[in-house]
Formats: structure tokens, sequence, C-alpha cells
């Protein structure tokens, strides 16, 4: 039987199935050892309940202890290989900031040498179109200055 119901059963005719003298209670002495004789007899019973269960919340503690120690040495091993990793993406990290530097530097001289090759070319492409473009005001001029002999030329004939 259970325990509880026990100590419940004797208490409710203790509180209050007994009768009232006096603000006292008078019990049955027998009832009460028959009741007490119940509770002692299923005592045994659910303190061996209580050692099973004793029992299994100790395996499972161990084996929660276990479980905890393998989760910190994983944690651990974890943690070691992210620091050899977070010094290798440091050092990764310098490098490619060093590259960057000599790449904008290379970038830089390449940008100085190209501005003056483009410089370089354009000046000389003025001045063979200064060159050019004298030829033809000169050739212009020449067309004019014969066009306007042919006309007064033409003019005295008529």
């Amino acid at each position: 039987m259970d325990i509880e119901f026990l100590i419940e059963r004797l208490e409710r005719y203790i509180l209050v199935e007994s009768p009232k003298f006096f603000g006292s209670r008078a019990v049955n002495d027998d009832e009460v050892r028959n009741q007490l004789t119940q509770i002692r007899q299923a005592l045994p019973e659910e303190v061996r309940k209580a050692q099973e269960i004793v029992a299994q919340r100790d395996t499972l503690l161990s084996e929660a202890r276990g479980e905890a120690e393998r989760i910190l040495a994983a944690a651990r091993a974890e943690s070691a290989e992210l620091a050899t990793e977070h010094r290798l993406v440091h050092e990764a990290r310098q490098q490619a900031r060093g590259i960057m530097r000599k790449a904008e530097q290379e970038s830089v001289t390449l940008r100085a040498d190209a501005d003056e090759y483009v410089f370089d070319s354009l000046s000389q492409l003025q001045a063979e179109l200064t060159r050019i473009l004298h030829v033809v005001e000169n050739g212009l001029q020449r067309l004019e200055s014969d066009r306007e002999r042919h006309l007064q030329a033409k003019e005295a004939t008529e």
C-alpha cells in the first residue's frame, strides 16, 4: 500500500472521524495501533522504492558527470583548435594587409607612369596636330589667294 495514503487515513481518523470531548479528541487505541502497523508494514516497501530511486539518481548523476567531462574535454579540444585557427587567421590577415599595401603602392606607381605616358603621347599629338593645322591654314590661304587672283583676272577680262 502507498505510505502516503496510510498516513492520510490515520490523520483523517484522528483529526476528523474521532469524537471530540471538551477540546480533546478521543481515539480508539486499537484502531490507531492497527493503522500504525499497516504504516510500518508499508514502510519497508516505500524505503526500498526510495533506495531504488536514490540508486537511479546516483547512476544518472554519474552518467551526467561522465557526459559533462566528455563535453568539457571536447570543448577544450575545440578551444585549442580555435586558438590555433585564430593565430593562423591573424597571420593571414597581416599578410593580406601587407599585400594590399604593396598593391596600393604599385597601383600609385603604375598610375603615375600611365599618366606620364598619356601626357607625353598627347603632347606629341598636339604638336603634330598644330603642324598639320598650319599646313591646312597655309593651304587654305594659298587657295583663297589663288581664287581671288583668278576672280580678279576673270573680272578684268570681262
